[in-house]
């Protein structure tokens, strides 16, 4: 817009200012296109997990189920207090009555007084004004279940979080390590395409001079366009990995640099592995086993009857006096006869026992599902740290083993060039040992990385992440 109002106002004839805006719009698409982009943030994991916590939604959204679940268990505490219920009412109606009974299904309305003789349309005023109380001291254990029930929501809440923010810990962990990975992976493809640009030139100036076959150029031009490609795919990666590190962390459009002491410090020594018996995720399935049994207690104590206090007092208006008599005036609108009642109420319903006996039947049926869910946890979470212990070992060897392959590739390599300088190795010689230098420099790029990962995968199945963020620590 601000373009378009420059070019009116320097060239008011319309002829002119269209060209002109088409090319102040072209330029400035180019030099939006050609605006180098931001440099990523620098972060280190410690930072990444604050930001995580606090910026997170679904951790927010975990912590906001915790308040609700907290704040059910008071509504519940308020089922004890008694409830009293006051109501007025003034009406203008007829009062035919008429004799019979009449049983309370669907909407009744009641008319008092006797049988009149005829029907009549007209009308009086009448009023009534009361105050019910009722109270329930005595529920059968029934309250305590409902108590129980919200309680065991309240831990299943907080369980919930806190499973929630230990499997973010891991997941932010694991991102920012392969987002680490990767951008060393673009470092090693980079350097590999320098090395492959070089090695083409000279194929390409030995080629023109008839020292090498023609076919040698093309291939080493093959090799240039694969290690573009072996580029751009690294850099895919790391776009991807920067997104879902943003994601995690609940900052969008933010590129992130982590810290490089994880490509070469290894983790430091540190206590073997416990048992994974207080895993965040086996302490979530115990909390819905609780709260699934805590529901069968519901069912099961809802058979039992309900004793309350009843009490109460109301006051009668009408237009009808005790003779008989009629006042058609606005008298019957106040009270003028008052009663009071007080009275124990029992309920007590015969015939739900078979439906009670099937829904407990069903949440007896979820609780073993749920059970059987436990056990099916724990024998992967145990599995996982067998796995992370032999990921140990094995990345422990890596850091042995690849500096000394590292170092025999890179010979390798000067070897073959020198052959190959010398007319006395093919191209496809000098091919394997560029394309096993590379390999040894990947693998020790990402030795001390997967060192880490390793660590990670075993904090993961014990259940403690501390076991990942203080062997940081020199």
């Amino acid at each position: 817009m601000v373009l378009l109002r420059l070019a009116a106002r320097l060239f008011p004839s319309c002829a002119l200012r269209r060209p002109l805006t088409a090319a102040l719009l072209l330029v400035a698409s180019a030099a939006w296109a050609q605006a180098p982009a931001p440099p990523p943030r620098s972060v280190s994991l410690v930072q990444a997990l604050e930001m995580a916590r606090a910026s997170y939604p679904r951790l927010q959204a975990k912590a906001a189920q915790v308040q609700a679940a907290q704040a059910e268990v008071q509504q519940v505490r308020t089922q004890r207090l008694p409830s009293v219920r006051l109501s007025q009412q003034v009406s203008y109606g007829t009062i035919n009555g008429a004799a019979g009974t009449i049983l309370p299904y669907g909407t009744v309305i009641p008319s008092t007084g006797g049988a009149a003789a005829a029907n009549s349309s007209a009308a009086v005023f009448g009023s009534v004004s009361t105050a019910y109380a009722e109270w329930a001291p005595v529920t059968f254990g029934q309250y305590g279940a409902q108590l129980n029930r919200a309680r065991a929501a309240a831990e299943y809440a907080v369980a919930d979080a806190d499973n929630e923010w230990f499997s973010q810990q891991v997941r932010v962990a694991q991102t920012y390590l392969e987002l680490l990975a990767v951008q060393n992976l673009r470092a090693v493809r980079q350097k590999n395409l320098g090395r492959v640009q070089t090695l083409k030139k000279t194929i390409t100036r030995l080629t023109l001079h008839g020292l090498r076959p023609g076919v040698d150029s093309t291939q080493a031009a093959a090799e240039v366009a694969q290690a573009r490609l072996s580029l751009v795919e690294a850099r895919e990666l790391e776009a991807e990995r920067q997104t879902r590190l943003s994601t995690l962390l609940g900052q969008p459009g933010q590129r992130w640099q982590p810290d490089s002491v994880f490509n070469h410090r290894l983790p430091t020594a540190g206590v073997a592995a416990f048992a994974a018996t207080g895993h965040p995720a086996l302490r979530l399935q115990q909390r819905a086993i609780g709260l699934n049994q805590a529901r069968e207690t519901i069912i099961r104590r809802s058979y039992r009857p309900r004793l309350a206090l009843l009490g109460g007092t109301w006051g009668r208006g009408t237009g009808v006096g005790a003779d008989g008599r009629y006042d058609y005036g606005v008298t019957g609108a106040a009270p003028t006869r008052f009663n009071y009642a007080v009275g124990v109420g029992l309920v007590f319903d015969l015939l739900d026992l078979p439906r009670l006996r099937a829904q407990g039947r069903a949440e007896a049926f979820r609780t073993q599902a749920l059970t059987l869910d436990l056990r099916q946890q724990q024998l992967e979470l145990s599995n996982q740290q067998l796995l992370a212990a032999e990921r140990i070992g094995l990345a422990a060897e890596r850091v042995r083993e690849s500096p000394v392959q590292l170092a025999a590739a890179a010979q390798a390599y000067r070897q073959k060039l020198a052959l190959y300088n010398s007319g006395l190795a093919t191209i496809t010689d000098l091919t394997q040992a560029l394309y096993n230098l590379q390999k040894a420099e990947q693998d020790q790029a990402l030795t001390v990385n997967n060192a880490w990962q390793a660590l990670l995968l075993q904090a993961a199945g014990t259940g403690d992440f501390s076991l990942f963020q203080t062997r940081l620590n020199p």
